[in-house]
């Protein structure tokens, strides 16, 4: 089960993106955090990281990773812990089928669900 909205290359691009994002551990030197109000200040931290064409593409598209399921607000997030052997298999799978790892697990707890 994958979401059809949008395609295998755009959920890879999200996914380096947002890796890159949560890296980014430091702010550029001189930047000053205010409160921001709109778009502007996502819009001048992204710009590190993105095209000035990817960035005008994400603000047409709104704010967040693209829902899961149709609606409005956001999609439940769960955490779980793993064994490590059972981590393994899943990185391995997920790098396999080069797929997000929240995919690969999305996909076998829907699966484990419909077959009971």
């Amino acid at each position: 089960m994958s979401d059809e909205r949008i395609s295998a290359a755009e959920q890879a691009y999200y996914a380096r993106l947002a890796a890159e994002v949560e890296a980014c551990d430091t702010l550029p030197e001189g930047s000053v955090v205010t409160t921001g109000v709109g778009d502007a200040p996502g819009r001048e931290f992204l710009s590190q990281f993105m095209t000035p064409d990817e960035l005008d593409a994400a603000v047409a598209r709104g704010r967040g990773r693209p829902r899961l399921a149709p609606g409005s607000g956001q999609s439940p997030r769960r955490q779980v812990r793993l064994p490590e052997d059972v981590d393994a298999q899943l990185m391995a799978r997920a790098v396999a089928e080069q797929r997000p790892v929240s995919a690969v697990l999305r996909d076998a707890v829907t699966a484990y669900l419909r077959a009971s």
